[in-house]
């Protein structure tokens, strides 16, 4: 089956998706039985096509959440016949209830930057855990949900048993505020590139950035990795700055980014 026929299902799916409709309409749009298109349809997207239409109308009530409507009527408009059901589908798509994403939406656009002294023996750098999607969510990777994160977290996960994903992050006081992450294409690689440093506006500039460096270099010290290389945008000197403070040399540019590399 072309993908031209694929992409026309999805953008039906994706325009209706308000309105009732069933497999066998959709089938029917795109000249094909129920059970045909079925097959296809999930030999391209590894999905079936009504757990598809399932998430985009999660997905879209997500966005609803913000404008302050009860969730049931959100719930009634995207083809949910009970609250319990809508939050049961929202939890397997998103990673938390309805009411707990709306709440994490609001606190993140109020959000007042504070200060925190910290205690270094408060401070705990450490490989990432499972257990740190909340931290996460909360502190972190806040613009993402949770079932992100998770799915993010379990690929780190595997990296690290694969000797290609290293990935640590900064606990205050146990609370997650801050991560690291390190990969390199195969175990065999000599090279491994590291990611954007993460942390909670409240803790930037008080020395974690380095902290899971060293974290990160510890955990890879004992395997064929001897450089770390990191880029950022040209016109981000400050960035640029911070990492050679960190250790790194600037290596090349092109018209967009500069390159920079730690020898280890």
């Amino acid at each position: 089956m072309e993908t031209e026929l694929i992409e026309k299902a999805k953008n039906y799916i994706k325009t209706h998706l308000t309105e009732p409709f069933t497999l066998e309409d959709i089938a029917n749009i795109c000249g094909y039985s129920k059970y045909h298109f079925s097959r296809e349809f999930y030999k391209k997207t590894g999905m079936n096509i009504m757990d598809f239409a399932r998430k985009e109308r999660i997905s879209a009530a997500k966005d609803e959440l913000l404008l302050n409507k009860s969730i049931f009527s959100i719930a009634i408009k995207f083809g949910f016949d009970t609250h319990n059901g809508f939050t049961n589908a929202f939890f397997q798509y998103i990673g938390c209830n309805p009411s707990d994403f709306r709440k994490h939406k609001q606190k993140s656009l109020n959000y007042i930057k504070g200060d925190f002294e910290m205690n270094n023996a408060s401070i705990v750098i450490r490989p990432i855990e499972m257990t740190d999607v909340n931290g996460m969510w909360e502190n972190v990777f806040s613009a993402n949900t949770p079932e992100e994160i998770k799915e993010r977290i379990q690929r780190d996960l595997d990296g690290f048993e694969d000797r290609t994903h290293f990935h640590v992050v900064a606990e205050v006081d146990k609370i997650v505020i801050g991560t690291l992450g390190c990969g390199r294409s195969n175990k065999y690689s000599f090279y491994a590139n590291l990611g954007d440093f993460v942390i909670h506006p409240d803790y930037q500039s008080k020395g974690l950035a380095r902290k899971m460096l060293e974290k990160v270099i510890e955990l890879i010290k004992d395997i064929n990795i001897d450089t770390l290389h990191i880029q950022c945008e040209i016109d981000s000197e400050t960035t640029r700055d911070k990492y050679v403070s960190l250790g790194f040399t600037e290596v090349f540019k092109t018209e967009r980014l500069i390159y920079l590399m730690m020898a280890l």
